[in-house]
């Protein structure tokens, strides 16, 4: 008996419906959880610096004012940016435990992540002279970072900063940005989808630390953002927040020694 050929393009195109419903049904299910992880890492970015903010706040009284680092008058202001990134830390550490356990993952670097750890120091402290210096050629003002211009005239405020930088500025930002917030959209975002979030993310959070009209804060934020995507994937390489927590505080720390050395006049 031949087949009635109105009753198989019916099923066929009911099959194709059928079809396009399911792979719908899929799609809103697949944006369900990634709406949701961008919602969780987005609360705790937001929770991580209003905590920050408040120890800060919390403990100024009994950081004003005081005397105890030898050769700056910038005590007050490294005690604070101390314990804005202390805070920080305290915050993801607190996430990893509680609500999103084992996240995080931090183990001494192998032979491999030390290889890319100094690759990463190398390109990232290059790219960040390199897009600088690029930009500056182009017209555009990179701007003053609020914490370079507090150690204006005061050389040793630098050199400690060299030392804050690779303790608690790279570990915080990392474990904040990549390790909590890359990582929790990782689990539905996929890879690069997630380290292009965090970066964004990253990006926009410095700008508010900058200060020189919408051109330098701009060109600020493009250069973080830049460069995130090299510690997003450093992190996605080997899935271990020392390293990008090391190349991040050995970039800022060069950064801060090259001030220190401008300052005293050897550059």
């Amino acid at each position: 008996m031949v087949p009635d050929s109105d009753s198989s393009a019916e099923s066929a195109a009911a099959a194709t419906e059928a079809t396009d419903a399911a792979e719908a049904r899929d799609a809103t299910d697949d944006r369900g959880p990634q709406l949701g992880h961008l919602a969780e890492a987005v609360g705790v970015l937001l929770g991580a610096y209003l905590f920050a903010s408040i120890a800060v706040t919390a403990l100024d009284p009994a950081v004003s004012g005081l005397d105890v680092i030898p050769g700056t008058d910038n005590d007050t202001g490294i005690l604070r940016t101390a314990i804005q990134f202390v805070g920080l830390i305290v915050v993801v550490i607190w996430y990893d435990r509680f609500v999103r356990e084992g996240l995080l993952r931090a183990v001494v670097p192998d032979r491999r992540a030390a290889a890319l750890i100094g690759g990463g120091i190398v390109t990232l402290v290059a790219a960040n002279y390199g897009i600088s210096g690029l930009f500056s050629r182009l017209g555009f003002d990179s701007g003053t970072n609020a914490a370079v211009a507090a150690g204006a005239g005061d050389p040793t405020y630098f050199l400690v900063m060299v030392l804050i930088s690779i303790l608690l500025v790279g570990p915080a930002e990392e474990l904040l940005f990549r390790g909590a917030v890359q990582g929790r959209l990782r689990d539905s975002w996929g890879a690069w989808p997630s380290i292009l979030a965090a970066t964004v993310l990253f990006g926009a959070v410095h700008a508010p630390a900058v200060s020189g009209g919408r051109a330098a804060v701009l060109s600020a934020v493009v250069i973080a953002t830049i460069l995130g995507v090299l510690l997003g994937y450093l992190y996605e390489r080997t899935d271990n927040i020392v390293v990008p927590a090391v190349v991040h505080g050995v970039n800022n720390a060069v950064i801060f020694g090259g001030l220190y050395l401008r300052e005293i006049g050897v550059l």
